[in-house]
């Protein structure tokens, strides 16, 4: 199946959706310049083929432990231990790449020992797969919520971030009915309140409530995805670095100004900077690595990867040009 022709307009709605991933298309019409109406045949047209779509994750105070897993496989093997793992609730996102691994996985669960469990007694006995390295993540410094196209003018971006942002309370914690809330909107992160309601088994005036303060206090967060060639970017890149300990807070803030990075995690291991890149072309890998040392002498980057295909992204498994085909629930109905 071919990619939809999209235009200007197409990126503008998204980039507006992941600047108000629930605002209703008579919110986000006079910002875009359009009718309502255009806004929602525009958005339904891009997420029935799979190229948007709006999720949602756990987060704050109620963050699961991550680690980011690379994996070896027999020859070729990947594409089958990759489609396995894709499977798992843990496993939210996986990508085949090129490089010194066959893939990475950005593992979750609710603690450390649920976490060690996974990748001890599942990960580890995929048929097929010959190595597994683990590094835990410590903090994400760069969100891919943040993530924007810049087809919006500044003007536009202010009118959509005119709501009060969240107060994350690190206290806070998901109780069972925000789990079935944050289940759903895993799924279909703009489910209407009455359909939503329906589904977690609670009132409309109570769904509305309880997900404000998920918002609110930083326990959720709504990210608007959309396939890579939507964005004109169809290369993700990363890249795996070091930096001493001091250096790390300013880093962050330096490499998030960086155009084309989409997320910036650090983790435990060999290397503790890990950048996640859409990049026009792989011709721009090399572009990118000497910008982020531009802009940040001491990183030492110690390798790099292209991804081959993105098989999972945060809970939706893509087809093999990056469009969403099914959603995996991130969380379990059962601790």
């Amino acid at each position: 199946m071919g990619e939809p022709n999209f235009d200007e307009l197409d990126v503008a709605v998204v980039d507006a959706v992941r600047s108000a991933p629930r605002a209703s298309w008579r919110e986000l019409a006079p910002v875009l310049g359009v009718d309502p109406a255009t806004v929602g045949r525009r958005w339904s047209r891009m997420q029935s083929a799979g190229a948007a779509w709006v999720t949602a994750h756990p987060a704050g105070g109620a963050t699961p432990t991550c680690a980011l897993v690379e994996i070896s496989c027999a020859p070729g093997r990947s594409g089958e231990v990759a489609g396995v793992l894709a499977g798992d609730v843990e496993a939210a996102t996986v990508k085949l790449t090129a490089g010194a691994r066959d893939a990475l996985v950005l593992a979750q669960a609710p603690d450390l020992g649920a976490l060690s469990d996974y990748l001890l007694d599942r990960v580890g006995r995929v048929p097929g797969l010959t190595d597994v390295r683990s590094h835990l993540m410590t903090r994400s410094a760069l969100e891919g919520s943040r993530w924007r196209e810049g087809a919006l003018d500044s003007e536009q971006r202010t009118r959509l971030h005119t709501r009060a942002g969240s107060r994350p309370d690190p206290g806070a914690a998901l109780q069972e009915p925000d789990r079935r809330i944050v289940r759903a909107l895993s799924a279909d992160g703009r489910m209407r309140f009455e359909r939503l309601a329906e589904q977690v088994g609670l009132g409309p005036v109570a769904v509305r409530r309880r997900l404000a303060r998920l918002e609110e206090t930083g326990l959720v967060i709504l990210r608007c995805d959309a396939s890579r060639h939507l964005s004109g970017r169809p290369v993700a890149a990363v890249y795996f670095g070091s930096l001493d300990v001091d250096e790390l807070e300013n880093a962050e803030g330096r490499i998030r100004t960086l155009p084309g990075v989409r997320a910036c995690s650090l983790v435990a291991g060999p290397y503790n900077v890990v950048v996640d890149a859409w990049l026009h072309s792989a011709a721009e890998a090399h572009d990118l690595e000497r910008r982020m040392r531009r802009v940040l002498p001491a990183l030492r980057i110690e390798d790099r990867s292209i991804v081959l295909r993105p098989v999972k992204l945060l809970g939706r498994i893509l087809d093999a040009e990056g469009r969403s085909v099914r959603s995996v629930p991130l969380l379990a109905d059962d601790r």
